[in-house]
C-alpha cells in the first residue's frame, strides 16, 4: 500500500503506524515465546545471586514508569530491605510482566499498590490493582500458554507473560497465585520460600 502514488499524507502516515505497532507485538511475541522455551527445558536453577530484591523492585517501577504515568496511576512500594537468593534476571521477568499487567488493567488514576515482606520462611510479593474484576472461569485459566481474559484484545499481549512467570516462581520452588473481586480488587502474589 506504501508503494502507491495517490495515497494522502494521513494515509501514509497511518499505514505506517500499523506496521510499527504490528512489528512491535510481533517482535514481543517471538521474544516471549523464546524465553518460555529456554525456560520450560530449565529443570535447575542457574545463575543463582544474593541480591536487593526490594531495590530490583523499584528499578521496575521506574523502568515502567513512562506506561503508568501516562495514565495518571500511583504506584505504591513501601517496604524494607527484602534480600534474597535466586536468578535476577529471571525474577525481574516475573515483577516486569505482574506490574505490566497491573498498570494494563488499571482504570487511569488509580493506584496500583505493590509490598515485599520477609517472614522467616518466605518472601512474600504482592501486586494489587483496581480493575474490572477477573472472572472466576479465566481465573482457573489465567497462568495457561497462550490464554487471555480480555476476550475483546482490547489490550495488548500474547497470553505468555504469566506463563513465563509461574514457570520461574516455579524453578524458584515457590508459587504464584491470582484472586479477584469487585470489592478488594485483582491481587496477584508470589511466594517465594527462602530456607
Amino acid at each position: 500500500m506504501l508503494e502507491l502514488d495517490d495515497l494522502t499524507p494521513e494515509e501514509r502516515t497511518d499505514y505506517i503506524h500499523t506496521i510499527i505497532e504490528e512489528s512491535s507485538r510481533l517482535t514481543a511475541l517471538a521474544t516471549n515465546i523464546l524465553n518460555l522455551s529456554k525456560i520450560e527445558q530449565q529443570n535447575i536453577l542457574t545463575d543463582r545471586t544474593h541480591f536487593n530484591v526490594s531495590e530490583q523492585i523499584r528499578q521496575v517501577i521506574a523502568l515502567l514508569d513512562k506506561k503508568w504515568s501516562s495514565k495518571g496511576i500511583t504506584v505504591t512500594f513501601d517496604c524494607g530491605e527484602c534480600y534474597y537468593t535466586g536468578n535476577e534476571e529471571l525474577l525481574k521477568q516475573v515483577w516486569i510482566n505482574l506490574l505490566d499487567n497491573a498498570i494494563k488493567f488499571s482504570p487511569e488514576k488509580e493506584t496500583i499498590e505493590v509490598t515485599i515482606q520477609d517472614t522467616n520462611a518466605s518472601l512474600v510479593f504482592s501486586c494489587l490493582n483496581q480493575g474490572e474484576p477477573i472472572t472466576v472461569t479465566a481465573l482457573n485459566h489465567i497462568f495457561d500458554k497462550f490464554y487471555q481474559a480480555d476476550t475483546s484484545h482490547a489490550t495488548q499481549g500474547n497470553g505468555l507473560g504469566l506463563t513465563i512467570a509461574k514457570k520461574i516462581v516455579r524453578l524458584h520452588h515457590g508459587t504464584i497465585e491470582a484472586e479477584s473481586t469487585k470489592e478488594t480488587g485483582t491481587l496477584f502474589k508470589v511466594i517465594l520460600p527462602t530456607e
